[in-house]
C-alpha cells in the first residue's frame, strides 16, 4: 500500500527530471510514511511513497526485473499473490522477495496486460518497459484504488492523488461541466475532475502508452446474466461461502489489522467472518458524537456485536472542531464532496491507526446485494400507478409542503416519500435519477446561472443504466451505482480518508469474484417483495444474532445539518458571503442565501447541498492559494532511495 506518481514525455528524447518526481511524491507522504523511492530512465520517471504491509523489508519500490527492462510502482494489495507466484514459478520464474509487488512485476513480464485477469486485489500501478519505451497503467476492477492522469501535447502525468499532478505542473483551470455534474450528484465522476485535463483511469481499464500513441482498454466488466438454476438455499450457501473466502483472502498481512464496526449487516457480517476465520479476537472500531440524538449514533449497536464476538473493541465519542478540520480533509479529498461520511471515516480512522495499519470496511454491500431503499422505487411505482391519477397528483403536490430533515428519522422518511411521489411517473432512468440526484438541472442553474450543462457526463450515466443487456428491475440501478457513486464517492472517500491517517482500507464485499457471483443472483432474490438484501440476509442467518437483521438502516454520516445551524453557521456565512460569491462569479448570492436561510429556519433540509457548496468553496480557495504542500511535513525527512530494487 502506498502512493505512486510519475511522468512520461511523449518525445522520448526529452529526459524526465528526478526532482520533479520527488516533488510529486512529497505531497503524498501521508500515503506512505515508511519508505520512498524514485526512478528515472530517459523520458520516464516513476516514484512512490510506501506504507509497508507485506514483506516489510523486501518490498522496496520502484522495483525492477534483474535485467532492468521492467520497473514497477504499485499501490494496493494482491490477495492471491501466493497462488500467482506458484504458477509463475512452475513456468521457471525465480523470485528475490516475498512481496506481491514482485509477483505483479513478474506476471507482467511473462504475460503483458493479460496478467491483470489473474490478479485478485485492489491496485493502481505503473510499469515502464525500458526496452520498448512504453508505459503501462492499470486500475483494479471496481476502482478501490485511485489513479489520476493528466495529458498534454508534450507529456503524461499519473498519480494516486490530484495534488501530485499539481506538484508536477498540471494546470489548475476549473472544469465547468464537471462542476455542473458535481452540483447534481455531490461528487465528480472518474472520467473528469474539477480541473480541466485531469481525470481518472476508469475502473477495470488499463492504458498502454507507446512511442506512437496511447490506447485505453477495458479488461473487466460485470456480467449480470442471471442464473435461475439454483434454489434460494443453494444461493444462500454460495453467498456465505464466497463471503468467507473473500474475508479469509483479504486478511493476508504482515502487520496488525482490524475492522470498522457500526453494528449494521455488513460490518457485523465481516466481524463474524473474521472471528470465525482467525479464531482470535478481532480489533474493532466505532464512533459516536457528543451531545447528539441516537439517529447518528452507532455505538450501542456496535457494542452489542463486539460483545457477541468478544472483540477488542475501541470506540470514540467526539464533538470535533469541524470548522478547523474541514480544510484539512478537503485537502486530502483533492476535490469537494457532499457526503458527510468522509468526516466520520477520517475520525474513526484516526482511532484505528493508533493500534493497526490495516482496516476491513463494509463498503459495497448495498451496491452488490441491493440494500438502498431507493431500489424499491421501480417496484412501488408499478403498484402506485394503479392509484387514480387525481389522487396521485394531490399526493405529489401535498408532499412538497412537508418539512424534511435528514437528522430526524420521521422527517427523513418524509423526504424519501416526497422524492418517490414527485418522481414516480417518470420513465425508469429519469425516475431513478430523480431519486439519487442532489439537485435537478433547474436548481443547478438557479445556484450557478453561468454553468453549462453536463451533457457528455450525463450521457455516460445513461450508458451505465442501459448497459445491462435485457435486464430489468433493479439490475440497471445496481450497474449504474457500481460504476458511479460507489467508485466516485464511497470508495474515493474511503481511500482518501484512511490514507490521510496512513491506514490501509480493504473492502471484502467488493472482492471481484464475490461481485461476479452476486451479479448472477436473480434480482428477485436480492430484493424479495420489499425486503432489501434478501439473499445476503438469508446467507448470514444462523451466523449473526437476530438483532442485527431487525435494525433499521442507518447511514454512515454525521449531523452536519444541525452543525450548519450552530457550530458551522459562522464559517458558512463567511465562506458563502454575498461579496465573496459575487467576486468569484460562480454562484448566485441570492440563491445561496435563500438556501441557507431555509435550512436555518427548518423549512428545508439543505445539508447535502450546503456541504457541497462549503467544500467547494474551501477547495476553490486552496486552488487559488496553491495550498497543495505535504500535509505531513515531518515525514519529508525520510531517506529516499533514488534507485529501484532489483527483482
Amino acid at each position: 500500500m502506498c502512493g505512486i506518481a510519475g511522468v512520461l514525455h511523449r518525445d522520448r528524447r526529452q529526459p524526465a527530471r528526478l526532482e520533479r518526481v520527488v516533488a510529486m511524491c512529497d505531497v503524498i507522504a501521508h500515503r506512505g510514511p515508511d519508505d520512498s523511492g524514485q526512478f528515472v530512465d530517459g523520458p520516464a520517471g516513476l516514484g512512490m511513497r510506501r506504507l509497508s504491509i507485506i514483506d516489510l523489508t523486501g518490498g522496496h519500490q520502484p522495483m525492477s526485473t534483474a535485467d532492468g527492462r521492467f520497473t514497477i510502482v504499485f499501490n494496493g494489495e494482491i490477495y492471491n499473490y501466493r497462488d500467482v507466484r506458484r504458477m509463475l514459478e512452475a513456468d521457471g520464474h525465480r523470485f528475490r522477495s516475498s512481496s506481491d509487488t514482485e509477483v505483479v512485476l513478474r506476471a507482467y513480464e511473462a504475460r503483458g496486460p493479460s496478467c491483470l485477469e489473474r490478479l485478485n486485489g485492489m491496485f493502481a500501478l505503473a510499469i515502464w518497459d525500458g526496452k520498448e519505451r512504453t508505459l503501462f497503467l492499470a486500475r483494479d476492477r471496481v476502482g478501490i484504488k485511485p489513479l489520476y492522469i493528466y495529458e498534454s501535447d508534450s507529456e503524461i502525468l499519473f498519480a494516486s492523488e490530484i495534488k501530485s499532478l499539481l506538484a508536477g505542473g498540471a494546470p489548475r483551470d476549473l472544469n465547468p461541466e464537471a462542476l455542473a455534474y458535481f452540483l447534481r450528484y455531490g461528487y465528480v465522476p472518474s472520467s473528469a475532475s474539477l480541473l480541466s485535463g485531469i481525470r481518472q483511469l476508469l475502473p477495470g481499464h488499463f492504458m498502454l502508452i507507446t512511442p506512437t500513441g496511447a490506447t485505453i482498454s477495458r479488461y473487466w466488466a460485470v456480467d449480470y446474466a442471471e442464473d435461475t438454476s439454483r434454489t434460494e438455499d443453494e444461493w444462500a450457501e454460495s453467498v456465505y461461502s464466497a463471503l468467507r473466502v473473500a474475508v479469509q483472502r483479504q486478511l493476508v498481512s504482515d502487520v496488525p489489522l482490524g475492522a470498522f464496526l457500526s453494528g449494521g449487516l455488513d460490518s457485523s457480517s465481516l466481524v463474524s467472518l473474521m472471528a470465525s476465520v482467525t479464531g482470535a479476537p478481532v480489533n474493532t472500531y466505532s464512533i459516536g458524537f457528543e451531545g447528539e440524538d441516537r439517529f447518528h449514533s452507532e455505538l450501542d449497536d456496535a457494542r452489542f456485536v463486539a460483545q457477541r464476538y468478544a472483540t477488542r473493541h475501541h470506540e470514540i465519542l467526539v464533538k470535533p472542531d469541524v470548522a478547523s478540520l474541514l480544510p484539512q480533509l478537503v485537502h486530502h479529498l483533492d476535490q469537494p464532496l457532499a457526503d458527510s461520511s468522509f468526516l466520520v471515516t477520517y475520525l474513526v480512522s484516526t482511532l484505528a491507526r493508533q493500534t493497526v495499519k490495516v482496516i476491513i470496511s463494509g463498503v459495497g454491500g448495498d451496491e452488490v446485494f441491493g440494500g438502498y431503499r431507493r431500489y424499491l422505487g421501480p417496484r412501488l411505482a408499478a403498484s402506485y400507478a394503479r392509484v387514480p391519477a387525481g389522487v396521485r397528483g394531490w399526493l405529489a403536490r401535498a408532499s412538497t409542503k412537508v418539512g424534511v430533515d435528514r437528522g430526524s428519522r420521521l422527517k427523513n422518511l418524509a423526504r424519501l416519500g416526497r422524492t418517490f411521489l414527485t418522481g414516480s411517473e417518470l420513465a425508469p432512468y429519469e425516475q431513478y435519477d430523480h431519486a439519487v440526484r442532489m439537485l435537478g438541472p433547474d436548481d443547478v442553474l438557479r445556484l450557478a446561472p453561468s454553468l453549462p450543462g453536463a451533457d457528455t457526463l450525463m450521457q455516460e450515466r445513461r450508458r451505465y443504466f442501459a448497459g445491462v443487456s435485457g435486464a430489468g428491475g433493479i439490475t440497471p440501478l445496481l450497474n449504474l451505482d457500481l460504476n458511479t457513486s460507489l467508485a466516485d464517492s464511497l470508495l474515493l472517500l474511503t481511500d482518501k480518508m484512511t490514507m490521510a491517517t496512513s491506514l490501509e482500507a480493504r473492502v471484502p464485499l467488493l472482492d471481484h469474484e464475490l461481485v461476479e457471483l452476486a451479479a448472477r443472483i436473480p434480482a428477485t432474490l436480492k430484493i424479495k417483495g420489499t425486503r432489501l438484501r434478501y439473499i445476503q440476509k438469508l446467507a448470514m442467518r444462523g451466523h449473526l444474532p437476530g438483532e442485527v437483521f431487525r435494525r433499521r438502516k442507518r447511514g454512515f454520516g454525521c449531523p452536519v445539518g444541525r452543525w450548519f445551524r450552530s457550530d458551522l453557521r459562522e464559517m458558512l456565512r463567511d465562506m458563502l458571503a454575498p461579496g465573496t460569491l459575487r467576486s468569484e462569479g460562480v454562484f448566485d448570492p441570492a440563491a445561496v442565501d435563500g438556501l441557507l436561510t431555509a435550512h436555518e429556519q427548518h423549512r428545508e433540509d439543505g445539508s447535502e447541498v450546503i456541504l457541497a457548496l462549503l467544500t467547494f468553496q474551501i477547495w476553490h480557495a486552496q486552488m487559488r492559494q496553491e495550498q497543495f504542500s505535504s500535509s505531513t511535513p515531518e515525514s519529508r525527512g525520510l531517506p529516499a532511495s533514488r534507485l529501484p530494487a532489483r527483482a
